[in-house]
């Protein structure tokens, strides 16, 4: 009976640890300050083009169970890598689990995008999965930084 005892309270007290901390790691999501310089850095050598964008349109394209494709236009306001340039119009494929809202698209956002170049020369533009963060300004001085130290 006191092994059952002291494994209840044992298991309580994790459970509120639990609860102790877990509001701390949500809060760390929205933290201005992440991701760290080094995530971004990843981030940005796995695609072809960086830039700070202002969405202008976003329209679900094909969806599947479970999954929609948006089709996002906007205007480059910065570019960190790739040949786009300062208001360059900027058109790109995001693919998302279904229900998100228009207004999870649209505003001003980092962005790191894989180029695929088709037969005919032009290219298309996808997002790199879960790397489209919010506008701060620390991410976008981490991410000259890193355009700095690649030149």
């Amino acid at each position: 009976m006191r092994v059952n005892l002291t494994f209840r309270l044992k298991l309580l007290l994790k459970i509120f640890l639990v609860l102790l901390v877990l509001p701390v790691c949500v809060a760390a999501q929205d933290d201005e300050d992440w991701p760290s310089l080094s995530y971004l850095r990843s981030d940005y050598k796995a695609v072809a083009v960086v830039a700070h964008v202002r969405i202008k349109e976003a329209e679900i394209t094909n969806r599947i169970v479970g999954y929609e494709n948006w089709r996002i236009r906007g205007e480059v306001i910065e570019s960190f890598k790739g040949k786009l340039k300062k208001g360059d119009a900027i058109e790109y494929m995001h693919g998302a689990e279904a229900g998100f809202k228009q207004e999870s698209f649209t505003g001003e956002k980092i962005v790191f995008l894989l180029a695929e170049r088709e037969r005919d020369g032009k290219v298309h533009y996808s997002v790199l999965e879960n790397s489209t963060l919010p506008y701060t300004e620390d991410r976008v001085k981490k991410l000259r930084r890193i355009r700095g130290r690649q030149r």
